[in-house]
């Protein structure tokens, strides 16, 4: 096993940190024939540290991540094609979180929502071959040394395994789609039908407020009192469009806002502010 030191900031960008849903991302199945995959995360003063595994096979594998570090955290994983240095990826990673256009050997693969100390979660995705690296864009406070950073190598041929939930939420540019989601823990395909990156965050709102209010309150640059509640986020990972991952979330009942924080491959604005929010009752 691997460690690498990771102070990355947020994938989602700067608003993902100031509001957030209170619900906590759960742990999720798969199948039989899924590898398993444990990457874990632990601290040393402000360093985050991720132990991450050396190699796997391409296919469906069952990603678990531990959250043995202090506060919460998250895996976001990044495919690099080609020969590419741990500094190239880091950069890569600084272009694609600032709105700049992400390089074009750059792929966002999946991996872990927001985790709280002490708590782990499971997803379920299909890798593709290539080399891995691994970053905590939750819990870092800043780019990491990228003498730290090993990746993890995918072999194998390409796979055809599909994943399949009795509940689903597609993203696309610029919307989100559900079905079967209700109050409780809600195993979900979240599914990219979409060209560009997405991932999706639930946002419980708050009082009366409608998503007329929240979509204002994001295209304001967040200024005055948010209309959804602050906390950890729920929410999943990035994947490129085309992708899919199974996964899971606890939810109150109430309404939420799903949002996405990420930007075109091109680069641009954030795709909340392109008008990529929904709003979804949970009963």
């Amino acid at each position: 096993m691997k460690r690498v030191s990771s102070r990355l900031f947020p994938f989602a960008a700067c608003m993902l940190l100031a509001v957030a849903a209170t619900a906590m991302l759960a742990a999720c199945g798969s199948s039989d024939s899924a590898e398993s995959l444990t990457f874990e995360r632990t601290t040393e003063g402000k360093e985050s540290l991720l132990t991450v595994p050396e190699s796997a096979e391409a296919g469906e594998a069952e990603i678990t991540f531990v959250n043995n570090g202090d506060g919460p955290a998250d895996l976001q994983l990044i495919r690099a094609e080609g020969d590419r240095t741990p500094e190239e990826v880091v950069d890569g990673l600084a272009e694609a979180t600032s709105g700049k256009p992400f390089p074009e050997w750059f792929f966002a693969a999946g991996g872990a929502g927001v985790t709280p100390a002490d708590g782990e979660t499971t997803v379920t995705q299909v890798l593709e071959p290539g080399t891995y690296y691994a970053f905590d864009t939750e819990g870092s406070e800043g780019p990491p040394d990228a003498s730290t950073i090993t990746g993890m190598e995918v072999t194998g041929e390409e796979s055809d395994d599909s994943l399949a939930g009795d509940a689903t939420i597609s993203a696309f540019e610029y919307g989100f789609e559900s079905e079967g989601i209700a109050a409780g823990e809600n195993e979900f395909v979240f599914e990219n039908k979409g060209v560009q990156p997405h991932h999706v965050i639930a946002l419980k709102m708050v009082g009366d407020s409608t998503i007329e209010d929240v979509n204002e309150f994001f295209k304001s640059d967040g200024g005055g009192k948010p209309p959804v509640e602050e906390g950890p986020p729920v929410g999943t990972a990035v994947v490129e469009g085309g992708e899919s991952q199974l996964t899971s979330f606890e939810l109150e009942p109430g309404r939420y806002a799903l949002v996405c924080f990420i930007s075109d491959r091109q680069g641009g604005p954030p795709h909340v502010v392109k008008g990529m929010i929904e709003e979804l009752e949970v009963e």
